[in-house]
């Protein structure tokens, strides 16, 4: 009798530990996923003036971010309300729990995390390096010995540039005498210039409306990614997120939606 109790006592006791493991490994419940499946709505923080990513036509919010925003939506089942914003109050309106998440151009801030969760990379905005198109002398940084680069005045680009002249590239000839990436480009593609740096967003847009003028070379000379910020406790919401950009990316859909050229 007694080892038929001892033999239950064990029976039960390995049960429990069993299920206390269990349960140790689940996540908790992700109320901000739950609020939104229980509206059907994800409500979405966007500042609307910066195209192509976000502007207004017509009284609709449209652009890159807008569309990966309904796709997100799309896969939660939920429908997708945008919010307004002006740029310096977006993380205020997610903090007091306006919006559930804020799709908007925004690039990853490292001291944010404690009260922020960021997804995944979904845009790559760092400064990238523009030749001429059929140029064979210039594939990367390390051709630009004694070559004319040309960037914007004061731009994160003309940072870049001036720390290559520092660090690497001693004896590149810079032309920091453009008021904008597009005067930049425009003398690349003038043949005023040999190279130039600008942002990928810009450089991008220059392509799509100069067809044939310039070509943007692989790997981004700086890090840059837009991410998709959410409350830091929001694990499964990111989850899902994350989910939905990896989908599109394999797809080759965000590629598409970010007006990135097929490859």
């Amino acid at each position: 009798m007694r080892s038929t109790l001892i033999n239950v006592a064990t029976a039960l006791a390995i049960v429990l530990i069993a299920t206390l493991t269990w349960l140790g490994q689940q996540r908790p419940p992700d109320r901000y996923l739950e609020g939104i499946e229980a509206r059907g709505v994800l409500r979405v923080g966007i500042d609307p003036s910066y195209p192509p990513f976000e502007s207004v036509k017509d009284g609709k919010i449209e652009g890159y971010d807008a569309e990966l925003a309904r796709a997100i939506a799309s896969d939660l089942s939920v429908q997708v309300e945008f919010v307004p914003l002006a740029l310096d109050t977006l993380y205020d309106a997610l903090i007091a729990e306006k919006v559930d998440v804020l799709i908007s151009a925004l690039p990853f801030i490292y001291e944010r995390q404690k009260e922020i969760r960021y997804s995944t990379s979904y845009y790559q905005a760092g400064q990238v390096l523009v030749v001429r198109s059929g140029e064979k002398r210039i594939a990367s940084i390390k051709e630009l010995q004694g070559k004319r680069v040309g960037v914007e005045l004061g731009s994160t680009a003309d940072t870049e540039a001036r720390r290559l002249t520092r660090t690497s590239i001693t004896d590149m000839d810079l032309d920091s005498s453009y008021q904008t990436p597009d005067e930049a480009l425009d003398a690349l593609a003038q043949g005023k210039v040999d190279a130039a740096i600008a942002d990928n967003t810009s450089a991008q847009a220059y392509e799509r409306t100069h067809p044939g003028a310039i070509t943007i070379l692989s790997p981004p000379l700086t890090d840059e990614p837009y991410v998709i910020a959410m409350p830091a406790k929001a694990n499964q919401l990111a989850s899902r997120v994350n989910a939905t950009i990896e989908r599109l990316r394999e797809a080759g859909e965000l590629a598409r939606m970010m007006g990135l050229p097929e490859e």
